[in-house]
């Protein structure tokens, strides 16, 4: 092969890998554009609703700020995370153990108040200006007053006997919470709801809330304080009608 001849072949084949370098340039951009455009099309809204749920002499105060998003061309359809800071107050309260029904223990409060900050999950659905969905808390962290339960005992239960038969236990909340809607033992909220946008700056929503309330036995001279069959652990589920002021913060 003479230099002319050395000279076409490296321009050649130099040409090629130009070519293949812009046909994988013109893929990558034929795949990446419609995700790309789809995710500049899907609106996000942002809000926060300030309202409480109550029933009798409980209430359950809550500040929702959240985020919602339409996915794609199914823009009446939307997917929203958000934060809940919120609160359960009531009077005269008890608190059941998840154990068989002849086994569950129970412990009688006078009242009870716990306060939380959640992270919050929902799906929506919204036509016009009305906006129709669900939500409920994944994660979240509660506090609230240590309160002395009375514990009547139960002879129905499996195991050791407690010392703690018709006396006062100290109890306090369960702090780290997850998926209160399903599982047992954890606080949280979750909504069932419909907000009206009345304008660009204020609207009303109205709801269902379904709530739990969950208590841990406190350690006593460094030992968990176990009750009838090693348990420590009680809740309450509780629902209530809600209403809240809603403030539009993108529309």
């Amino acid at each position: 092969m003479n230099f002319n001849e050395k000279i076409t072949f490296v321009f050649y084949h130099a040409n090629l890998v130009e070519m293949k370098i812009n046909i994988h340039i013109l893929l990558f951009t034929l795949l990446v554009s419609p995700f790309c455009f789809g995710q500049a099309n899907n609106k996000v809204e942002a809000g926060i609703d300030v309202g409480s749920a109550f029933k009798g002499s409980a209430f359950a105060p809550s500040v929702l700020y959240h985020e919602d998003i339409s996915l794609g061309r199914l823009s009446w359809l939307r997917a929203g995370l958000g934060i809940r800071a919120w609160g359960y107050y009531g009077d005269q309260t008890n608190l059941k153990s998840q154990a068989d029904a002849g086994a569950a223990n129970e412990l009688q409060y006078r009242n009870v108040s716990v306060n939380g900050l959640s992270f919050v999950a929902g799906v929506s659905i919204k036509v016009w200006r009305v906006d129709v969905g669900v939500n409920t808390d994944l994660i979240g962290a509660a506090i609230g007053s240590k309160r002395k339960a009375f514990y009547p005992g139960n002879t129905g239960s499996a195991g050791e006997v407690s010392p703690y038969h018709d006396k006062w236990v100290p109890t306090r909340p369960v702090i780290f919470n997850a998926l209160p809607l399903f599982l047992n033992n954890y606080s949280g909220q979750s909504e069932v709801y419909a907000r009206l946008l009345l304008s660009r700056k204020i609207g009303v929503k109205v709801g269902y809330q379904f709530g739990q309330l969950a208590y841990i036995t406190k350690n006593s001279g460094g030992k968990q304080t176990l009750l009838d069959g090693n348990e420590r652990r009680f809740s309450t589920r509780y629902q209530m009608p809600y209403v809240a002021i809603s403030f539009p913060i993108n529309q």
